[in-house]
């Protein structure tokens, strides 16, 4: 009597309501979830308890590659179920859009790794609390992963917030890549191939290594007389003469190697602009669209205005090899912990006041050399 109750009762469930139910079930713990726990789980939310019908669900979902089993190691053990990649996710997404999945810290730390931060940077936490605090931002990242967001996000600096010194950047490297091409007859490169090494040494490591400047040139732009990568290589793109602002119909050669180091030097300027506000910029970015749509909250709208505020102040370096933090990360952290005290997300810093999540966080990341 009793199961031919539990039956009916399920019957009148909604499409999907107990497989939504299992990945909730899975997604509220940080480890692998026993396979009893999830019949307890269905139980207690939808009095559903009959074991063939409860496994039918699972595997079903691991089917659609939802969920994943984790087979017990010795055998009498029970079955293990957990969600631990991204495609894992894209499928909830698309299966069960009625699961916010950014509410979930596992979901979250899926993304995270995806993206490669990790818990040694700073960087983790505040992404941690974006994430939290956009469905929007997170659901984007799940379907685009890391480089073409990164590649987006430099696309929409360029040519919106920056687009000015963006169409001068483009019209030199154009008016040197011409230059080039009339007056070093041995100069093949196509003009894709020259752009890419310009924007190639506006990265450290290669500007300060003159062999790789050289086999920068020899293998993607021969044919260049050896004077370009040795004054890029001394001059750091530092201390350049200036070049006048109407850009002439044509460069000279006796003027070339001016040109090109003033452009290094507008790009390079250029990405350390970027790099500084491209965290701001992806994030704002998000709020806007959820303006848009209805989806904005005022938490969110506060943490945009609150880390403006804060990255007009002096920056360090949040990279996990020599965390040094300064007024900015600072601050960010700080707010961190007001959002992480507010909604216990990431669990090992919830504690009971604002003060002493902050208090933990400078704590857990002094471990990481941290310098104040």
């Amino acid at each position: 009597m009793t199961k031919r109750m539990t039956k009916r009762k399920g019957e009148h469930l909604k499409h999907r309501e107990v497989k939504s139910s299992i990945i909730e079930c899975i997604l509220e713990r940080n480890e692998e979830v026993p396979e009893p726990d999830i019949r307890i789980y269905l139980k207690k939310k939808h009095n559903v308890e009959d074991q063939s019908t409860i496994n039918k669900h699972l595997h079903d979902l691991q089917k659609l590659d939802c969920i994943e089993l984790i087979p017990p190691v010795k055998n009498g053990l029970r079955n293990k179920w957990n969600i631990t990649t991204i495609k894992n996710l894209k499928n909830i997404r698309h299966g069960f859009s009625e699961l916010r999945l950014n509410n979930y810290e596992k979901a979250i730390n899926i993304i995270l790794r995806e993206l490669e931060y990790f818990d040694n940077s700073p960087d983790w936490l505040i992404y941690h609390v974006k994430f939290y605090l956009s469905a929007s931002f997170f659901n984007t990242c799940i379907e685009t992963g890391k480089r073409p967001l990164e590649t987006a996000v430099v696309k929409l600096y360029r040519n919106s917030i920056d687009a000015p010194r963006q169409q001068r950047v483009d019209d030199l490297l154009k008016k040197c890549y011409i230059s080039c091409t009339k007056h070093y007859p041995d100069f093949k490169a196509p003009e894709e191939e020259f752009i890419g090494v310009m924007y190639t040494l506006r990265f450290e490591p290669v500007l300060s290594s003159l062999p790789l400047i050289f086999e920068l040139f020899k293998e993607h732009v021969p044919g260049l007389p050896e004077e370009i990568p040795l004054q890029i290589f001394q001059t750091q793109l530092s201390g350049t003469v200036e070049i006048p602002e109407k850009i002439p119909e044509e460069i000279d050669d006796e003027d070339l190697v001016k040109y090109v180091l003033n452009t290094l030097h507008l790009i390079r300027k250029q990405w350390k602009d970027f790099e500084s506000t491209h965290d701001d910029l992806l994030f704002e970015h998000f709020l806007n669209h959820d303006i848009l749509i209805g989806a904005d909250s005022d938490d969110q709208l506060y943490f945009v205005k609150k880390s403006k505020e804060n990255h007009v102040l002096p920056r360090g370096s949040t990279e996990p090899s020599q965390i040094i933090m300064k007024e900015a990360e600072l601050a960010d952290l700080k707010l961190a912990s007001e959002m992480i005290f507010k909604y216990k997300q990431p669990s090992r810093f919830s504690l009971n006041t604002v003060d002493e999540i902050y208090q933990a966080v400078l704590d857990y990341y002094s471990r990481w050399q941290v310098r104040l």
